[in-house]
């Protein structure tokens, strides 16, 4: 039983993989940079999804929990009342829509992207991390489910018999010029958010992040061949 108060059944079974291994077409690659307003930004500049699934629900999830906390029982230490416990049962359903909503919408995109790519390069995010209140955007990075969507991503791909290459995460590939290769360190700045290059080169920070990741990540993979 979960907290919403529904009952849910996990089944494990197994079967025999026949998985064909595709061979690594550099022609058939798509480079993801993690993107807080958008889930991520691929090498073409398209962006995954901009539902905030948190912050759709978040007006409906203060007056429900408003209501809680008027309860008997929402002090702590005190004897939860029916009423307290009828609430709470309120409270952590809308939880469990919001969850529902992200991973729907996360199944959805991996599975289109595992589908019709061979490769998918990443960058090895410590999501953990980068929630982190001095990041400034901590809500945003958990509210769009960044590192579910990657380990679903992995498991897809290698039920495909396809390739998930992750590029370490100290890899620059923010300030890096796609086009002529030079570093610019005043990337580290997350509000500049074009590369200008002196070689006439012109990207939103993101796409160009997604070009290098690409191209590192299919380097990996072929040095690992």
């Amino acid at each position: 039983m979960e907290s919403d108060g529904k009952y849910y059944i996990s089944v494990l079974f197994e079967y025999d993989n026949h998985t064909t291994t595709y061979v690594a077409d550099k022609n058939n690659a798509i480079g993801l940079d993690y993107a807080s307003d958008g889930l991520y930004t691929d090498h073409n500049g398209n962006k995954g999804s901009n539902h905030k699934y948190y912050r759709e629900s978040y007006k409906k999830l203060a007056k429900e929990q408003r209501k809680l906390s008027r309860k008997v029982g929402s002090s702590k230490g005190s004897t939860k009342s029916n009423n307290y416990l009828k609430q709470l049962r309120k409270v952590n359903k809308i939880h469990r829509h919001i969850a529902n909503q992200r991973l729907d919408n996360l199944h959805k995109l991996s599975t289109e992207i595992a589908n019709q790519y061979n490769v998918v390069c990443v960058e090895s995010l410590n999501m953990r991390s980068m929630s982190n209140k001095g990041f400034g955007n901590g809500k945003a990075t958990m509210d769009n489910g960044y590192g579910m969507f990657l380990n679903m991503l992995e498991y897809k791909l290698s039920d495909r018999g396809k390739y998930f290459v992750k590029v370490d995460k100290w890899y620059p590939s923010s300030q890096i010029c796609h086009n002529c290769g030079k570093i610019h360190h005043e990337m580290k700045d997350l509000k500049i958010r074009t590369m200008s290059c002196d070689c006439g080169y012109h990207m939103d920070r993101d796409q160009n992040a997604a070009l290098n990741i690409l191209e590192e990540g299919l380097r990996i993979l072929i040095d690992a061949a």
